[in-house]
Parts: structure tokens; sequence; C-alpha cells
């Protein structure tokens, strides 16, 4: 293969989910762990995201922004709202996602959470993950997965969370299926796109690829449950906001999408709200609100 080398994506990749623990809304308490040895070429972390603390029923709302990836979900406390929705349940597959969801934040939050690194997921779950990408969750129920249910049942029990992550690795580990490799053109490829942040055509990846557009569109299907152009989107807007929120209104919005690649205006806008529902300059103003962070204004 010319030119692309096999990355270790392990840890390459944020998990899309919530804010830093620094920065988290008083009485949401994130913490993230690494899995075992052998699961950390697929897996990005474990994570368990919980209400502690006094204060009111409700701190508002955290977005979940999308990065390619898919995880499981194992729910403790009472029902989920995405989007405005009530989500009932014990336990899902939270497969590849195209835009931010907003989650409400209440006392009763109680999640543990499985997050893959993107393309990583298929010998675990063992779905095409084109068949699990969408907005909402896929019930464990829905896909006859009672292995889950059973799992998410012995999480329960499991007194202390040192338990709880060694019953995750357990389970990963014997569902692994070894026959289910992740092909070394998929992985140089989702390489190739962190590398350029989404940048590049997908013409010019396919260049150094030793197989064509087609066969590249099967992997990313498959493995990832996007297609390779709209991965690279994802990519390129999360850069864009990591930009953001780095220069906040020291930087003009206008450098930030030449920076991201776009030299059409419009195209930045259209792409950023299609993912996140912010204008560029709405999300600047959320991130000013929400991270209360003093940035230096012109």
């Amino acid at each position: 293969m010319s030119g692309v080398s096999q990355p270790d994506l392990a840890g390459s990749i944020g998990i899309g989910y919530f804010r830093p623990a620094q920065a988290v809304t008083a009485g949401l308490k994130l913490e993230r762990y690494a899995p075992g040895a052998a699961l950390r070429p697929y897996v990005q972390c474990y994570w368990q995201a919980r209400w502690q603390g006094g204060g009111g029923k409700s701190a508002g709302m955290e977005l979940l922004h999308p990065d390619g990836a898919t995880g499981l979900l194992f729910n403790f406390g009472a029902a989920l709202e995405r989007d405005g929705e009530r989500v009932h349940g014990d336990c899902w597959i939270d497969g590849p996602k195209r835009c931010t969801a907003r989650l409400a934040v209440r006392s009763a939050l109680d999640l543990l959470g499985v997050r893959f690194l993107p393309g990583m997921a298929f010998p675990f779950v063992g779905e095409t993950l084109s068949a699990l990408s969408g907005e909402g969750l896929t019930p464990a129920d829905a896909l006859r997965r009672l292995e889950l249910e059973a799992l998410h049942e012995r999480l329960w029990r499991a007194p202390v969370l040192a338990e709880r992550l060694a019953l995750l690795d357990e389970y990963l580990l014997n569902k692994q299926r070894l026959s289910e490799r992740v092909p070394s053109g998929l992985m140089a490829s989702l390489g190739w796109l962190q590398r350029h942040h989404g940048q590049g055509s997908i013409a010019a990846l396919v260049d150094e690829l030793p197989f064509g557009q087609r066969r590249l569109e099967r992997l990313f299907q498959r493995h990832v449950g996007l297609s390779p152009k709209r991965y690279a989107r994802l990519l390129r807007v999360a850069h864009s906001r990591e930009l953001i929120k780095q220069s906040g209104a020291a930087t003009s919005l206008t450098d930030t999408a030449f920076a991201v690649g776009y030299f059409d205006q419009s195209h930045f806008i259209h792409d950023f709200k299609a993912v996140t529902g912010f204008t560029p300059g709405g999300y600047l103003d959320h991130v000013q609100r929400r991270y209360v962070v003093k940035f230096n204004r012109k």
C-alpha cells in the first residue's frame, strides 16, 4: 500500500460524548477507564456518567457529538431523555450517528458505556454497522441480544465499579469474533482520514489504496456504518469545533473555516449546522456560556 501506514487507532479519537470532567456542570460526574490491553486496539474507553451530590433535579442538557464510533450503553437510573423524547429500556447498541444528540441531565442519571474506536465494533456486535446507524438507540431486545440483557443484570448486581469493568472486559473478550479481523485497508483509510481531519478528497484517498472506491464504500458500510464522505465530514466538523473552543472569538469564524478546508463560508455553515444543529457562531455562543471561558474579544 503506497504511502499509507496502519495507525494505532487506540486513543486517537475522543469519546465524542460529554465535555471534559473539569468543565462539566456541577453534579454531573464523568469518568473514563481504559479496557484491558487486548481490547485497546478496538475500544476507546469504558465510561461512567452519574449525578452526584445535591442540587436541583435537572442540570440541563449535554451535547452528544458524533465521532463515527459505535458503543454499548447500560442504564441503571431513570429513563433517558434524548432529543426531547423518553427512551425506555436498560441496554442498547449506540450505533454510528450523523448529527449531535441532546441528552437531558437529571439527578437520576446513572450510565455505564463502552465506546469502540471508529470501525472497530463489528467483531463484537456482529451486525453490519450501516444497519445500526441512525439517530436513535437500538434496544438489545430489538436485536434479540439476550446476552446484553444478561450482562446488564450482572453489571447491576456487581457492587463496585472495578467488578463492572472486569465484567465488560470478560464479555468483550468472549464476544470478539477472531474470524472477523478488521481489514487492514479499512484501518489505513480511517488513519488517512483522521490524519487529514477529514480534509482531502475521497478520490485522493483511493489513489493511496490497492483497491477502488466501491470496495472502500462496502468496507465503510460494514465496519463504520457511514460512507467515507460522511465520516470525513464528521471529522472536519469535529476539528472545527475544537478550534472554536480553543480560540473562541480571538479567531474569526472565516479563518476557522479556511483552517478546516472550507473555501466557501456558506458550505462551512451548512455542514456545521447539519451535524451539530448550531451555526458556527451559535456554537461559539454556546461554548462561551457552557464552558464559562473568558475569551478575548477583538
